[in-house]
């Protein structure tokens, strides 16, 4: 049977920093980043305490753009656990400084007991996407520093143009890994049409899932698809999953972000899935509606195991 999943609805995230050290062609920060000021200890503390005294949130996601190169995030940590309240703090990361043994021990100790790694091909198509030579073998590293931590891992994947061809090898390459779920997230570019040619069509998704889903059942693992119309889903486990963490981000994001028309369906009306992020504007402008290959779907009655 699959691992018990992440209850993302559990989750809140703080962007803390921007700096990067990749050029990701997928990143939906990629042209603002540069103008997006980090958050300052202060106010990071006072939004912790907030936190913690709603009790809404159980556990707590640092990120940003590469929250790895932020050179205070021991810092940030040190205070998240020591409130005594997260039952999960984690790192969102591309993973290349992971790699450094003495960094990572150290974040551990910190507080941190929950990685979210995003790796997108294997070799050059990773370096690719991510736009930096060697990142992979970095990424790797991190990869293997974090298995023999006994950390939990969430691997992250991007599926688009450049790494359609190689996700079925990539995923039979993470599912033996010592990663609890393996994520993957469909393109959303934050613009109004795909400029750089990178979305996948429904059609190839589709034909795609299969195979992906054969190898979770073979490794006793969670497949985990985010950003998918939920009524392509095959059933577990490969588990269609459109529930998003809380996200604390600047309002110049959210702005841009509301331009996109992301949650575009044609069956939005009569569809009780109210989750569902549907299409975007740039795919409705590349592929169509897909008003044939999607349906309505009623109320998820399951709650997530």
């Amino acid at each position: 049977m699959p691992n018990s999943r992440l209850d993302l609805g559990k989750y809140i995230v703080l962007s803390i920093w921007f700096g990067c050290n990749n050029n990701c062609t997928i990143c939906m920060l990629s042209d603002i980043k540069s103008r997006m000021p980090p958050i300052s200890f202060d106010n990071f503390k006072k939004l912790l305490i907030n936190i913690k005294r709603s009790r809404r949130f159980q556990n707590l996601i640092l990120s940003g753009a590469e929250v790895t190169t932020f050179r205070d995030l021991d810092r940030f940590v040190e205070f998240a656990a020591s409130l005594d309240w997260f039952q999960k703090i984690q790192i969102q990361s591309n993973g290349r400084n992971l790699a450094d043994r003495r960094y990572l021990r150290h974040l551990v100790e910190c507080g941190v007991n929950e990685f979210f790694v995003s790796i997108h091909g294997l070799g050059s198509v990773h370096d690719g996407m991510v736009g930096i030579p060697g990142a992979f073998a970095e990424t790797l590293e991190g990869l293997e520093q974090l298995g023999e931590l006994g950390v939990n891992v969430i691997s992250n994947t991007v599926l688009t143009q450049k790494n359609v061809g190689q996700v079925p090898e990539l995923f039979s390459f993470l599912f033996r890994r010592k990663i609890s779920e393996v994520h993957l997230w469909n393109y959303y570019p934050m613009e109004q049409t795909d400029t750089k040619n990178l979305m996948v069509s429904m059609d190839s998704f589709r034909r795609l899932l299969p195979g992906l889903v054969d190898l979770a059942v073979r490794s006793g693992k969670p497949l985990v698809l985010k950003s998918f119309p939920e009524c392509l889903s095959i059933g577990p486990p490969g588990y269609f999953d459109s529930i998003y963490p809380e996200t604390i981000l600047p309002d110049r994001f959210w702005r841009k972000f509301d331009q996109c028309g992301f949650g575009t369906c044609i069956h939005r009306g009569p569809c009780e899935n109210e989750l569902c992020w549907g299409l975007s504007d740039a795919y409705v402008r590349k592929y169509g509606d897909e008003r044939e290959m999607l349906s309505p779907l009623r109320k998820q009655k399951e709650t997530m195991k």
